[in-house]
């Protein structure tokens, strides 16, 4: 195996790669939309290896896998230096895959961390790849969040669990009456296990020009929770046209474990259904277990992001060592 810097003369050998994986994905989550994604992955790969943070792995000629990086980001989870592979910004074949990846994992980490000091990674992969996903696990990694899909032809409109509850899509200024909501939404990422600091006047100042929609639960005209979807996605599988994505969602938490999130659920995927979509993509952190129980009832798993944040202090170590070890001799 060679390992060599990714280059646009690579780019068709790792497009194959990477459309095989994404058939691979819709073969094991039947929910995934069949799509031809040739154009969308050829652009994606063609950005990441002009970025000049790639590499490949040649076997006798032929190209085994590639992982490739955008960045490097300032302030990337944390006060520190970053960089990020998005969902078909790598690729494995073949039998030992978890080794590929490793390898490639390596030599893509030690070029970041020497020519741009980069101490955290992230990266995006399909779920259901535990080759991968265990090599990924034993370097360092864990999964912080996942995207998942629901096929609203197969979701089931139902009867709400509540009477006395109404639902409606807030337009315009009357989205600045889920503020409070939106709060308590950061909040409780803020908590304990998720540890997610927002930026609270970003979401202050997104009403009401955007082109996210919200629909909200009410009680007495009282909005009691609200869910926001929109067009853009955190991937290009999330961008099709037939799919539409879950972008926040936060019922109040005295009315929690009263199905009022479900309720809404279910309105929301009427209407989405009713306006010709197929398909209701969400992305939610895994660290935090409210919202991983909740979507898991209703949506499956295709992708799981890792990241992995490196001690700092192995900046600039190795010349240190240098000039300590020679000094001791």
């Amino acid at each position: 195996m060679k390992i060599v810097k990714a280059e646009e003369v690579h780019v068709e050998e790792a497009l194959k790669l990477a459309t095989d994986e994404y058939k691979s994905e819709c073969r094991q989550i039947k929910q995934l939309p069949e799509i031809d994604v040739t154009k969308q992955l050829r652009e994606l790969i063609t950005g990441l290896f002009r970025n000049n943070y790639g590499v490949v792995a040649m076997i006798e000629g032929v190209m085994a896998g590639y992982l490739a990086f955008t960045g490097p980001i300032e302030g990337f989870f944390g006060k520190c230096t970053g960089a990020c592979s998005p969902l078909g910004g790598s690729a494995f074949s073949g039998n030992d895959r978890g080794k590929l990846c490793s390898k490639l994992l390596a030599a893509a980490m030690e070029q970041l961390m020497k020519e741009a000091q980069v101490t955290s990674f992230a990266l995006s992969r399909y779920a259901n790849d535990p080759f991968v996903d265990r090599s990924l696990v034993l370097n360092g990694f864990g999964i912080r969040c996942s995207d998942a899909v629901m096929s609203l032809n197969e979701f089931k409109i139902r009867e709400t669990f509540h009477g006395d509850l109404t639902f409606t899509e807030l337009i315009d200024d009357e989205k600045r009456r889920i503020l409070d909501l939106r709060y308590g939404l950061v909040k409780h990422l803020l908590d304990s296990p998720v540890f997610y600091p927002t930026d609270i006047r970003q979401y202050m100042n997104r009403f009401p020009g955007e082109k996210t929609r919200v629909f909200a639960a009410l009680r007495a005209d009282k909005v009691i929770g609200f869910l926001a979807i929109q067009d853009e996605g955190e991937n290009f599988i999330s961008e099709t046209n037939s799919m539409i994505n879950i972008c926040g969602a936060f019922v109040k938490e005295e009315y929690r474990g009263k199905h009022v999130a479900d309720d809404l659920l279910s309105y929301v995927c009427d209407v989405c259904k009713r306006e010709g979509f197929q398909y209701l993509g969400v992305d939610c952190e895994t660290l935090n277990p409210t919202a991983l129980r909740f979507w898991g009832k209703y949506f499956k798993n295709y992708t799981y992001s890792y990241h992995r944040r490196i001690d700092e202090r192995v900046i600039g170590y190795e010349a240190y060592l240098k000039k300590e070890w020679i000094s001791h001799i």
